[in-house]
């Protein structure tokens, strides 16, 4: 019985130290108290991170990474979201993941995701 409550406290320690060392509190808040702060449907609340914020009075962001892709909202609804995958920035010369003119193949007007 000593043992299993160990157990349970060092993984209860272990979830909390994760949860709380992800980005899943800051995009939680992000999306109850802004409108316009979206989580990219090709990420999660758990792994998305946003990496530049608007200034001003909203708290949307404008540049945003997980494990696989970049992202930059380009406006104010889910629509204007352009993806850019890590595979496809590892073969772009000059990238940079904090301005979108640099993603090869990207144009910055109607689309939603970059090319295949």
């Amino acid at each position: 019985m000593k043992y299993k409550k160990s157990a349970v406290t060092i993984l209860l320690i272990i979830f909390l130290f994760v949860l709380f060392s992800s980005s899943f509190f800051g995009n939680i808040w992000g999306a109850l108290i802004d409108p316009n702060y979206y989580i990219p449907k090709q990420s999660s609340v758990f792994i998305f991170n946003a990496t530049v914020m608007q200034n001003g009075s909203s708290d949307a962001w404008i540049y945003g990474e997980d494990y696989n892709n970049y992202y930059y909202n380009t406006g104010l609804t889910k629509e204007e979201i352009i993806l850019f995958t890590k595979e496809e920035a590892k073969k772009c010369p000059n990238f940079n993941a904090l301005n979108s003119k640099t993603w090869c193949g990207v144009q910055q007007a109607g689309i939603s995701e970059s090319p295949k």
